[in-house]
């Protein structure tokens, strides 16, 4: 018969190997944290630089000076594409603004005074190869002479949808749009009526 001093002999290696065992397969660990960092955009219209408001010359239709809008874009990611749309007043509402002839891209900007704002169809005339100045009474088209994307962006104009595409890159992007002086052959005439033209420009991250 095995006495105590012996079975506490016989066990005692075996407690022993026993806690050198769990003590290795626990005395290390790794867990993995993490947090998604979702896209951020800000599109803003800027002032500075921009030229909003000039006037219109009665005996010619030319402006004073070039028309130039302005937008900063703050972005944390690469490639974004954006789109620049035109939009003017039609007697029975908004339509666009932009459209191209002869590879070269035109605005166009319509009377806001109250009864004298031009209908779609004059809108579409002005749009139209070989405009007819009676047919586009209150609708001027100016040609968009030049675009430029700052911090290596892009753009491209999608014929179909009549639209600016932009491509921008992470950081602070800077777009600017300029109207030539000169109006689209046909489109002014005497049958424009006194008054503010106005066509809008937006920046969106939303495509037509």
């Amino acid at each position: 018969m095995i006495n105590k001093k012996m079975a506490v002999a016989l066990f005692l290696p075996v407690i022993i190997a026993t806690m050198n065992t769990s003590y290795a397969l626990s005395n290390s660990a790794t867990q993995t944290l993490q947090a998604t960092l979702g896209t951020y955009l800000d599109i803003t219209a800027q002032t500075q630089g921009a030229t909003t408001t000039t006037t219109i010359a009665p005996d010619t239709g030319n402006l004073a000076a070039p028309l130039v809008s302005k937008f900063k874009i703050t972005l944390n990611t690469d490639e974004q594409d954006l789109y620049l749309q035109g939009n003017t007043t039609s007697s029975t509402g908004s339509v666009n603004a932009l459209f191209q002839q002869g590879g070269k891209t035109y605005v166009v900007f319509s009377n806001t005074t109250s009864g004298k704002v031009p209908t779609q169809a004059a809108i579409a005339d002005c749009k139209t190869a070989s405009p007819t100045a009676s047919n586009n009474a209150n609708a001027i088209a100016y040609q968009i002479t030049d675009i430029s994307v700052d911090n290596s962006g892009s753009s491209s104009y999608n014929n179909s949808q009549n639209q600016y595409i932009l491509n921008v890159n992470a950081g602070v992007t800077t777009v600017i749009t300029k109207a030539g002086t000169a109006p689209y052959t046909n489109t002014y005439s005497f049958q424009d009526y006194a008054g503010t033209y106005q066509a809008v420009m937006t920046l969106t991250s939303a495509s037509l």
